[in-house]
């Protein structure tokens, strides 16, 4: 990590302090990220924690196209205002063809009504009915039930049902980062190259 002053509330997770199945987890990743450093200390739930995170990154296991999976993703860094998980997920999007006109547009229309949104050339039909669904889950931990059945009319239900998982995931990222105030990394060497290895379409 780069010489900078240190945020970070608690201490990260040290291996050898770590139970055998926690080492074990972190000790597998293709390269170090504070974040499983921090939750590696929820010693009981960050092993299966880590299997469920792990298959957004399958494009086998996961159900959502990888761009739709980043696209709620950023959605909730955006409107969270969660930096450090903006500064992890991008680069996924990036590296995958997000333009970063697109990515410019989820940060500027937080907070936008449905209608403003639809008029957001840089949005599919499916992209807008994800970016609605996810708003108000944001706003209120509700859907309406038009908005379900909007999202049912372009997604399947597997894929609507792994937006909620994807939404209750990114958001406990996002609030632990927030709340403990988690150090951001800066440039990691190496970092595009191991991405197209664990991260598939």
């Amino acid at each position: 990590m780069a010489s900078q002053e240190r945020t970070c509330l608690v201490p990260y997770l040290e291996l050898e302090n770590a139970p055998p199945e926690v080492a074990a987890a972190i000790a597998h990743l293709p390269y170090r990220r504070n974040i499983f450093h921090l939750l590696g200390h929820s010693h009981g739930s960050f092993p299966p924690l880590m299997g469920v995170y792990g298959s957004f990154f399958d494009g086998k296991k996961r159900t959502l196209p990888l761009l739709e999976w980043q696209l709620v993703v950023l959605r909730i860094s955006a409107t969270l205002d969660a930096e450090y998980e903006w500064e992890v997920n991008a680069p996924v999007a990036r590296l995958n063809g997000m333009p970063e006109a697109k990515l410019d547009a989820l940060k500027r229309t937080v907070g936008a009504d449905a209608e403003d949104i639809a008029g957001e050339p840089l949005f599919s039909e499916r992209d807008r009915v994800i970016l609605h669904l996810v708003d108000q889950q944001l706003a209120t931990y509700n859907n309406d039930v038009q908005t379900v059945n909007n999202a049912k009319q372009l997604l399947t239900t597997e894929e609507l049902v792994e937006v909620y998982v994807v939404l209750g995931v990114y958001v406990l990222i996002a609030r632990i980062t927030k709340a403990l105030r988690i150090d951001m990394e800066g440039e990691i060497p190496g970092l595009e190259d191991a991405l197209k290895n664990v991260v598939t379409k």
